[in-house]
Formats: structure tokens, sequence, C-alpha cells
């Protein structure tokens, strides 16, 4: 004799395939519908005296010191003069450009001083110096 209670569970998929296929198609057509350009509707922003820019601040400049005279922005390796061309062109696209300065930690601080005579002659004034923790023994 077999009870009812042995039979293993059952659910029946097809109904939920079915709802989800429904709203795939109602999704895909609702998209449709509402594929207009915003140039369309013509709103008059409101002014302000001091808006900020709507792009989001730029990542900070790397400067990476190879050699004395000799910085790395990027892939290109520029000496004194050409970076600040670099930094005064990127503080012309965004007036608060930062950069971040890289270099061996035997540097001579010479050679650092230069890079930030350069930055400070393009007006850059956001300069950082990565460092990471001492190591204890």
């Amino acid at each position: 004799m077999r009870d009812r209670h042995d039979d293993p569970p059952f659910i029946n998929m097809t109904p939920m395939v079915d709802v989800l296929l429904c709203l795939l198609v109602f999704f895909m057509a609702a998209t449709q519908l509402y594929d207009w350009d915003e140039n369309q509707f013509s709103v008059k922003v409101p002014e302000v005296s001091d808006a900020a820019p709507l792009t989001q601040a730029p990542d900070d400049l790397i400067l990476t010191i190879l050699a004395p005279g000799k910085i790395a922005v990027g892939e290109k390796t520029l000496d004194l003069a050409g970076l600040v061309e670099v930094l005064k062109a990127a503080k012309a696209r965004y007036a608060d450009q930062g950069v971040m300065i890289r270099g061996d930690g035997k540097l001579d601080y010479q050679h650092l001083a230069d890079v930030l005579s350069a930055c400070e002659s393009a007006g850059i004034a956001s300069v950082r110096l990565p460092v990471r923790p001492l190591e204890t023994k």
C-alpha cells in the first residue's frame, strides 16, 4: 500500500516560464517605445554664477621620476620643460588637476624639488607623494 506522502514533490514550471516570457516581451517592447533623444524637449536649464562642472574630476596625473631631469607621464618620457607644458595643458583642461609624484625612496631631494617646481610653475597646487608603511622587523 502506497502512501501519498511518499510521492516526491512536483512543481509545474510551465506557468512560471510563460509569465517570464510575457514579461520579457513586455519590457523589450517598452524600451523601444521610450527611445527618444533628450534634444527633443525644449527645456531651459537654470543658470547659476558658480556652477560646478558636469563632468567628473579627472584622475591625478602620475609623474614618475626616472632619472635627473627625466620624468615619465603615462607612456611618455619628458624633460622638465616638456613636463611644464604637459602640466599647463592639463591645468587648462581642468582647473583643479592634481598630480601624484612617484620615485625611488633613495631619490635625491633635488630631483623631487625640480618636479615640484615644474608643478608650481604650471599652477598645479594639488600634489601628492605616495608612501607605504614602514616594515617593522
